[in-house]
C-alpha cells in the first residue's frame, strides 16, 4: 500500500501526547504508528512495513475525549495486528479472501464478524493496557451502547433480533455483570451458548473470544457456533418484514375496497418488495457503520493493502536474505522450525518486559542483580589496593608527605596498602529449581483483569528458567575466577489429569532451543480434568538419585520445587504427605496459587504455600521467591 506523507494537525498535540504511548504499545506486536496526510480522513496501513497511518481529523470526528480516542487507536492496533497475524497463519491468505468476499457480499455477516472480533481485541487491549479497562466500559456504556435495553433504538424503533444478539454478545463482554434486555428467545439462545463447554470443561465463548488464539480458529468457531443461530434470528426477522408489509397492504386494500380510491381508480402502491432481503434492515446497517470505528479504513484500501503484502511476502519467500539463511541453519542445528525459533523469540522479548509491581523493576533485571552479587562472593579473594592510608608499605605521594611534614603533621594520609576481602566461609555448591506447571481446563479462563491464566503460567515458567539459565552461562564463562564453585540447574514438569503428568524439561545447567519451544508448545494447551499435583511431586521425589539425597543433607545442594497451580487438588492429603517427605529431607517445598480461585494452596502447601492474586503478577511472584531463596547461597 502507498505510504501517505506524514503530517500533524497544528491544531492540536494529542497525537504527541500519545505518540509514545501508542509506539510502545505497539512495538509488542512489531508495529508502527505514524500520522497520516491531514485531510485523508481515515486510517492507513502497510502490511509489509508493519505501519498503521492514522489521520487526526477522523479520530475528532468521533467526538470523544482524548482517552477515549487512545482506547480506540489501541483497538484498531488489535485489528491490523489479527489481520497480519491471519495472512500468515499456513493457508491463512485462503482463509481471509473466503471470510472477506462473505464478509462483501452479507452485510449482515460482517456485523456480526466485526463485533465478536471486537471482543477479543478488547480483551487484549486490556491484557496489555489494564489501566483501559474503565475507559473501555465507559466507550460501550457512554458512547456505542449507551441503553442497555437493545430491544429499541434511541429513536424508540425496534431493533432486529439478529442484531439484539450481535449487540449483546459484544455489551455482555465489556460491561460485565450488566445483561441486556433483548427479546426472550435471543437470551435464551445467549444463554445457551454462555453454558457450552468442552469435554474438558473449557466454556466455548471464552475461548472463542480469547486474544491468543489463531484468527482462523477465532472465525471457525463463529462460523459453527455463532453464525447459525445469527441466520435463524435473520430469516424469523425477515419473516416479520414480510407480515408487516402484508398487513399494511390488507389494510390499504380494506380502505381501497371501502370506496378510499384515488382520483381514477387506482389502488395505492405500497414499498416496493426488497431485492435483496437485507434492504430491510438498511438503515440499522447503516447506523452501525457510521458509530463504528473500525469502518475508518475503506475495503478497497484493505483488499489493496493484503494484495501488496501477500505478492511481496511471495517474492521475499524467494529471495531469502543472508539473516534468514543463517537462522534457517541455526534452526535446523537445533532441532526446531525456523517459525517455532521466531514465535518463542517474540514471546520472551515481552516476558523480559515483566515488571515487579512494587519496584516498578523488570523481575529478570532484578534477579540479574542477585546473580551479580552471588558471583561477587565467591570470587578469588584479591589483593585489593587502598590508598590514601596514614601507615602501609608503599609511599605513593612523595611531595605530600613532605608538605605535611613541614606543616606538623606527623601522620600523613600519604602511603598505600593492600587488604585481602573477607569470605564467608560457608556456600552451598548446587541450586536445582524444579517448576511444575498446572495444565488442568481451567487454566484457560482468564481473571477479573482479563489475564488469561495459562498464558501468564506460560510467561512465569519461561522467566524462571531463562534467567537460570542465563545465570548458570555466567558461571560457566568465570568458574575459573571462582573460590567457591556453583552449578545452577533447573527442569520443568506437568500435571493436568493422568495424560498430562510429565516432564516438559530435564534436570540439567542448559536450557536448548529444542526445550524451549518444548516447553512453550506444551504449556499452551491444558485439556486436564483433575489437578493431580501430588502425583507429579511423587515423580520428582523418585526421580532424585541418591547422590543428591546425600549432598541436600551435607548442604552442597539446595533444592527448591515450586508448584503452580489455580484450583483445588484432586487429593489435598496426598500433597500434604510427600511434600512432608521431600521437606524432611531437606527438600523446599513451595505451593504458589494462581489468582482467588487458588487460595486453597495456602493450606494444602503450608507453611509455605502463597497466593498471586492477578495472574499477570505471577512472574513477579515467581521472581520473588527465586530472589528469596537465592540470596544466601
Amino acid at each position: 500500500m502507498e505510504e501517505l506523507e506524514s503530517t500533524k494537525n497544528p491544531e492540536s498535540n494529542e497525537d504527541d501526547e500519545d505518540k509514545d504511548f501508542l509506539t510502545a504499545y505497539a512495538a509488542d506486536s512489531s508495529i508502527e504508528i505514524l500520522p497520516a496526510k491531514k485531510g485523508v480522513g481515515t486510517l492507513g496501513i502497510d502490511l509489509e512495513k508493519g505501519q498503521i497511518h492514522t489521520d487526526f481529523d477522523f479520530w475528532e470526528k468521533l467526538k470523544y475525549e482524548p482517552r477515549k480516542k487512545l482506547c480506540c487507536k489501541l483497538h484498531e492496533i488489535g485489528h491490523f495486528s489479527k489481520m497480519r497475524t491471519l495472512l500468515n497463519e499456513k493457508g491463512g491468505d485462503k482463509v481471509w479472501k473466503r471470510h472477506n468476499e462473505k464478509i462483501k457480499k452479507s452485510r449482515r455477516y460482517g456485523i456480526l464478524d466485526n463485533t465478536w472480533e471486537d471482543v477479543s481485541v478488547n480483551r487484549e487491549v486490556v491484557l496489555r493496557a489494564p489501566v483501559m479497562k474503565q475507559t473501555l466500559e465507559d466507550l460501550y456504556t457512554q458512547n456505542l451502547f449507551p441503553s442497555s435495553d437493545l430491544r429499541v433504538n434511541k429513536e424508540g424503533q425496534p431493533i432486529p433480533k439478529h442484531l439484539q444478539f450481535a449487540y449483546a454478545l459484544l455489551r455482555e463482554r465489556q460491561v460485565p455483570g450488566e445483561k441486556c434486555n433483548v427479546d426472550e428467545d435471543v437470551r435464551k439462545e445467549i444463554d445457551r451458548l454462555e453454558g457450552v463447554k468442552s469435554k474438558s470443561g473449557v466454556r466455548l465463548l471464552e475461548y472463542a473470544s480469547r486474544p491468543d488464539i489463531a484468527p482462523s480458529t477465532r472465525i471457525a468457531l463463529q462460523e459453527k457456533y455463532l453464525e447459525p443461530v445469527y441466520e435463524r434470528f435473520f430469516k424469523e426477522d425477515v419473516e416479520k418484514k414480510k407480515q408487516e408489509e402484508k398487513d399494511k397492504k390488507d389494510q390499504k386494500s380494506d380502505k381501497n375496497d371501502k370506496g378510499e380510491k384515488g382520483e381514477k381508480g387506482e389502488k395505492p402502491k405500497g414499498k416496493p418488495k426488497p431485492g435483496n432481503p437485507e434492504d430491510y434492515f438498511s438503515d440499522e446497517y447503516d447506523k452501525f457503520d457510521e458509530n463504528n470505528p473500525d469502518h475508518a479504513l475503506p475495503d478497497k484500501e484493505v483488499e489493496k493493502a493484503v494484495k501488496d503484502y501477500l505478492e511481496a511476502k511471495k517474492k521475499k519467500g524467494k529471495e531469502k536474505s543472508q539473516e534468514e539463511l543463517l537462522l534457517e541453519a541455526y534452526a535446523k542445528e537445533a532441532g526446531v522450525t525456523v517459525e517455532d525459533l521466531r514465535t518463542y523469540q517474540s514471546f520472551w522479548s515481552g516476558v523480559e518486559g515483566i515488571e515487579n509491581p512494587e519496584t516498578n523493576e523488570r523481575v529478570v533485571e532484578e534477579l540479574r542483580e542477585i546473580f551479580r552479587q552471588i558471583i561477587a562472593e565467591r570470587l578469588v579473594p584479591r589483593l585489593r589496593s587502598k590508598q590514601p592510608t596514614t601507615e602501609g608499605e608503599i609511599l605513593v605521594r612523595p611531595a605530600e608527605a613532605v608538605a605535611s611534614i613541614k606543616a606538623g603533621i606527623q601522620e600523613p594520609a600519604v602511603w598505600e596498602t593492600l587488604e585481602v576481602r573477607p569470605k564467608n566461609a560457608e556456600h552451598f555448591g548446587n541450586f536445582d529449581v524444579t517448576v511444575v506447571a498446572d495444565r488442568s481446563s481451567s487454566m484457560n479462563e482468564g481473571d477479573e483483569n482479563g489475564a488469561v491464566k495459562n498464558v501468564e503460567q506460560r510467561k512465569a515458567v519461561a522467566l524462571m528458567l531463562e534467567a537460570l539459565t542465563e545465570f548458570s552461562i555466567e558461571l560457566e564463562d568465570i568458574r575459573h575466577d571462582l573460590l567457591y564453585d556453583l552449578h545452577v540447574r533447573t527442569e520443568a514438569w506437568a500435571f493436568g489429569g493422568d495424560a498430562q503428568i510429565g516432564i516438559l524439561k530435564p534436570l540439567s545447567e542448559t536450557l536448548t532451543e529444542k526445550e524451549r519451544v518444548a516447553v512453550y508448545k506444551t504449556l499452551g494447551s491444558t485439556p486436564g480434568k483433575y489437578t493431580k499435583d501430588f502425583a507429579a511431586l511423587r515423580k520428582i521425589k523418585e526421580s532424585i538419585p541418591e547422590e543428591d539425597w546425600q549432598r541436600i543433607e551435607e548442604k552442597k545442594l539446595r533444592k527448591i520445587i515450586i508448584v503452580l497451580s489455580d484450583g483445588v487438588s484432586a487429593d489435598a492429603g496426598a500433597v500434604q504427605s510427600v511434600a512432608k517427605e521431600l521437606r524432611e529431607r531437606g527438600v523446599i517445598v513451595v505451593g504458589v496459587g494462581i489468582t482467588k480461585r487458588g487460595e486453597s494452596i495456602k493450606a494444602t502447601y503450608a507453611p509455605d504455600g502463597r497466593v498471586s492474586e492477578k495472574a499477570a503478577d505471577l512472574g513477579s511472584v515467581l521472581g520473588e521467591l527465586l530472589k528469596e531463596h537465592l540470596k544466601d547461597l
